[in-house]
This record gives structure tokens, C-alpha cells and sequence, in this order.
């Protein structure tokens, strides 16, 4: 569900001075309130800054759809190429989508007639997108036997060539904005790349020329089209937008815009990107002033210091200076329950077992204390999470004995990195299997004890889409195959109904801040409110009465989700 932009760039701190903030429902020309320009950062390139002053939920940027949005291998069988809206392919995912109000229910996706490698989800967006670049690649992706599956970095370069061979006049301003971003756009990028891993480079530079011979080798007046090729695929590849569906999280492709990815990184993010399927859209989560940079984050921020850093590091080749990075093992995300050397003695013998498994990643967990052996066995701990975590085919048996090792060990609070996303896979693994009380307790758990901590902003994306899933749980729980349940939870004072409307109320309250009331995320909650309230004869201020009286009922149930009972 986390929606990030691929950039080399971190925050700096600088004073800025405050500015009248714009009326709350002023309408300003499509971003007319940012521009780009150098960077405050040391060192770095290009920053996006406001030129008025934006308040929390404010669009500070969007466009309708990024200059390159490519999808996975993997995810163009199933997903339109145009809105990145995806389809059920099976009658069981269909099923179980449409069960819990999934949209892939209902979106069919027919192949592309011509090539038969791409796919969309109506005539309109395969016209949107002939006109604007299939054309370009159909013939050339239509002989799979001569033209393999290509990674989404080699088909963007494709369809650009294709426009600059079509229209250089047109096209060229734009492919020369492209190249301005690192790394080529800096002197030292490409070198700065090899020093630190020669192989990615060099996989630039062969998906690049790739890109360029797949065109056709096409020939441009006065220009350098392999060389132009190897630059935007190193570009793009280098500075892209991770696309992910909203609803269910899953990894969709990638994107490149040159407004949004002008955004440098911080890990104490002032704006949020938003991805709408298939638009963009910056928001502001707190105030930010007219003349400050806007910074999003491109990893997950609420990870711990050293973890950060080294994904930074890793992915994007830079070492974060932000004002949160600065302060360094000091705040609440590396802080751990007790000190390492009070971890529980029945862990030791397990802890010493896997720092011998994890010995060359135990840098990258750093523990603040000043007793070594205790706190290379804590980063052990740390490291084995994380390992479950990025381990795609872990079972939920597999994730509950991780959250069990941490939360048991007494070292970890519920919100502390990465239970929170441990706690999330688990959630996701109960629905695969049908396990839908089982994905509801884990949704409360998140929703009303870990969220709240990690995210403030109640209108934050992980907070919006952890309680549409709840909701939707809700509603599939108070349903005839879960009868009996329903009866046995409100025996016990969990009136689910009832707490169906608190989740839509909140949703409907805050939705807009995030992702706006005229999108398809916005769309759904607003249909799924009037559909609702239609067939509800009471009025709103006393169902909102009776969610007071039920909602410590729900408290009570997240405050008893303990390890016992994963």
C-alpha cells in the first residue's frame, strides 16, 4: 500500500519564513503553488518547493497520469496498461475479491489485439493509450519469440524513443528534462553508481542499449538516440515511482513523472504521494510554508535507524542527513522496551544460534547500548524479522512465531519496527486462506493501538486503507455464513453493525484529505456511504451516539489481541 518515488535526494534543515496560508477551499491552477529548483540539500540537485503555503491534507502537486507508467511482467496480463486498475483472473480470487468489496471483482481486462502483451480495462484507455504510446511499442513487442518480456524501465525508454523519433521537435525538451535527473544529469552519478555496485551499472547500461536495439536503432538528426536510450533507462529505473494498488497493496509496476520525482527524500516527511489509479497526487501532512522544500519518504520511515539508512543506501545510493536521521538511535523507533542486556535468558541460546545466521547483516541492525554480546543477540532477533518479513513465501505460521519470538523476548512494543508490518502480512495471509475474524482482530489490533502511534495524521494512507479493510471485514462478518459468530460477538458487547458505521464515518471524514472525494478510492467511500444510508432510517447523530457506547467494546478487544492469540 506504500507509495514511494525513487530519488537520491534527502532533507537538510533550513529556517524558513512564514507566509499567509491559503483559504481552505482556494482553487489554484494545476501546480502553480510549487516550482523546482537547486536543492537546499548539500550536494544535491534539484528540489520541488512550495510557492504558497499548503495546510495538512492540502494537494500540494498532481498530474493525471506520470510521463512513464509501466506495469510488472507479472501484472500485465491482469491489469490495464492506462489506470492500473487490476482484475480477478479466477473465479476464486473473483469471488473472494468481490466478498470483501475489492473492485477487482468487476473490472475485466481484455488483451491488446495487436501485440497481445498488454492489456486494458476499456476501449477508452486503450485509446488513451495508443495515442499517447502504444503505438510506439505494439510492433515492437508483438514477436515474443524475437522480444522477451522486458522489465518496465526498457518498455518506458521504448515508447519515448518512439515519440522522439516521431516528433523530436515536440519530444526532445522533454527527454532532455528526463536526463537532468541523476544519474546522468550529475557529472559523477554514473561513477558514483559503479564504485558502489559496478553490476548495477552495468545492468543500466545493458537495459539501456536494449531499450535503444529493440527500437529499431533508430536514427535521430544531431542526436545520440543508445546514449539517449542508456540515460533515460538509468534515469528512470533510478528515480522511479513504486505503483501499488491502494485497496490490497499489491506491486503493480512503476512510474516516473519529472514534477513529483523532483521531490527530494526525508525520513520526517512534510507531504505524502498519493497514487489514484492513474494519477499522482502530493499531499501536505502538516503545515508547510511558502519558499520550504517538500520532502516525501521514499522507504518506510517509521523503521529504525540503521535500517533506513542502509535501504537508503543500497537503493538510492546517498546517506540521509534529514533532521529525524541526524538525531540517529534516539527516538521512539529504535527504542526497545528493555535494555539489550535484560533480553530474557531463554532467548540467549536462540539469539546466539542466530547471530551466527545473520553475523554479515548485524551492522545494518544497529542497538543502541553499551554491552556488545547483548546487543549483537537483540540485532539477531531484529535481523531474523526482517528476513520473514521480505521473505515473499513465509507462511502465517512462519510470521506469528516471528511476532511471538519479539513481543515475547519483551524487547519489542507492538508499534516498533517490524512488527506493525509483520502484523500486516499476517492480516493479508488470514485473508488469502478465508480467515476473516482472524484478518478483523488483527485490522482493530492495527487500526486502534499500532497505527495511531506510528502515524498521527488520522487521514495518513495506511490508517485510511487499514479501515476500509476492517470495514469491509465487518460487513462480510455480519453476513449469513457468519451467523453464529455474530451472535456469540454481540453476547459479548461487540455490536458489529453498529461499529460498521464508525469505520465509514471515519473514512468519509477524512478520505478526502488523502485522496480526495473525486477519485476512485474517493469514489467507493462516498457510494458505499449513500448506499448504506439509504437503507437506514435513524438519523446520523444517534448511530454516532450508539458508536460511543460500542466503540470501548472494540478497545477492549484490540487491548486482549496478544501473542497468545495470533
Amino acid at each position: 500500500m506504500r507509495t514511494v518515488i525513487k530519488n537520491r535526494h534527502q532533507e537538510s534543515s533550513s529556517g524558513t519564513k512564514r507566509s499567509a496560508r491559503r483559504p481552505a477551499n482556494a482553487k489554484m491552477p494545476a501546480n502553480e503553488g510549487v516550482e523546482v529548483k537547486q536543492s537546499q540539500i548539500l550536494a544535491a540537485g534539484q528540489g520541488l518547493f512550495a510557492r504558497t503555503a499548503f495546510s495538512p491534507g492540502d494537494t500540494v502537486a498532481a498530474v493525471d497520469r506520470p510521463l512513464v507508467t509501466e506495469l510488472e511482467i507479472d501484472r500485465m496480463i491482469d491489469t490495464c496498461a492506462w489506470c492500473c486498475h487490476r482484475g480477478a483472473t479466477n473465479a476464486v480470487e473473483k469471488a473472494m475479491a468481490a466478498s470483501i468489496g475489492l473492485p477487482q471483482s468487476f473490472i475485466e481486462i481484455k488483451s491488446c489485439t495487436g501485440c497481445h502483451r498488454v492489456a486494458y480495462c476499456s476501449r477508452a484507455c486503450q485509446s488513451r493509450a495508443w495515442k499517447r504510446e502504444h503505438r510506439y511499442e505494439c510492433k515492437v513487442i508483438k514477436n515474443a519469440e524475437e522480444v522477451p518480456d522486458l522489465p518496465p524501465g526498457v518498455r518506458g525508454a521504448i515508447k519515448i524513443l518512439g515519440r522522439l523519433k516521431a516528433e523530436p521537435d515536440n519530444e526532445y525538451a522533454r527527454v532532455r528534462n528526463i536526463l537532468k535527473f541523476w544519474p546522468v544529469g550529475d557529472p559523477n552519478g554514473l561513477k558514483e553508481i559503479s564504485t558502489q555496485n559496478k553490476k548495477k551499472l552495468e545492468d543500466l547500461q545493458f537495459l539501456g542499449s536494449a531499450a535503444w536495439l529493440y527500437m529499431g536503432k533508430p536514427n535521430i538528426d544531431t542526436l545520440d538516440p543508445k546514449s539517449i536510450s542508456i540515460g533515460l533507462v538509468s534515469n528512470i529505473m533510478s528515480n522511479a515511482i513504486a505503483l501499488s494498488a491502494g485497496l490490497d497493496g499489491v506491486a503493480l509496476g512503476i512510474g516516473f513523472d519529472p514534477l513529483l520525482s523532483s521531490a527530494n527524500h526525508s525520513c520526517d516527511p512534510n507531504a505524502s504521494l498519493v497514487f489514484n489509479q492513474p494519477g499522482h497526487e502530493i499531499r501536505a501532512l502538516r503545515n508547510i510554508e511558502a519558499g520550504e522544500e517538500i520532502f516525501i519518504s521514499y522507504i518506510e520511515a517509521t523503521n529504525p535507524f540503521s535500517v533506513r539508512q542502509a535501504e537508503l543506501k543500497e537503493n538510492y545510493f546517498f546517506t540521509c542527513r534529514c533532521t529525524k536521521c541526524k538525531k540517529g538511535v534516539n527516538l521512539e523507533a529504535d527504542k526497545f522496551l528493555e535494555q539489550p542486556e535484560n533480553l530474557k535468558s531463554e532467548y540467549h541460546k536462540l539469539a546466539d544460534k542466530l547471530v551466527s545466521r545473520h553475523e554479515s547483516k548485524l551492522s545494518r541492525f544497529l542497538v543502541p547500548g553499551n554491552h556488545s554480546e547483548a546487543q549483537n543477540r537483540v540485532a539477531a532477533i531484529e535481523a531474523e524479522a526482517y528476513s520473514v518479513l521480505e521473505n515473499e513465501r513465509a507462511s502465517s505460521d512462519e510470521i506469528k512465531e516471528m511476532i511471538r519470538m519479539c513481543i515475547g523476548s519483551k524487547m519489542w512494543h507492538w508499534a516498533r519496527q517490524p512488527i506493525p508490518q509483520l502484523c500486516h502480512r499476517l492480516g493479508t495471509l488470514y485473508l488469502e486462506s478465508g480467515s476473516v475474524y482472524q484478518a478483523f482482530r488483527v485490522g482493530v489490533k492495527l487500526h486502534l493501538e499500532i497505527l495511531p502511534i506510528m502515524y498521527p495524521q488520522e487521514f495518513y494512507q495506511a490508517r485510511l486503507i487499514g479501515a476500509w479493510t476492517v470495514s469491509t471485514l465487518i460487513n462480510v462478518l455480519c453476513g449469513t455464513a457468519h451467523e453464529e459468530l455474530y451472535k456469540e460477538l454481540a453476547q459479548g458487547g461487540i455490536e458489529l453493525r453498529v461499529l460498521y458505521f464508525g469505520f465509514l464515518f471515519y473514512l468519509r471524514e477524512h478520505t478526502p484529505r488523502m485522496f480526495g472525494s473525486n477519485t476512485p478510492f474517493g469514489k467507493l467511500i462516498e457510494t458505499t456511504y449513500g448506499q448504506i444510508m439509504a437503507g437506514v432510517s435513524i438519523p446520523e447523530t444517534e448511530i454516532k451516539e450508539k458508536i460511543q457506547v460500542a466503540w470501548p467494546s472494540l478497545e477492549a478487544l484490540a487491548h486482549n489481541f496478544t501473542v497468545s492469540s495470533l
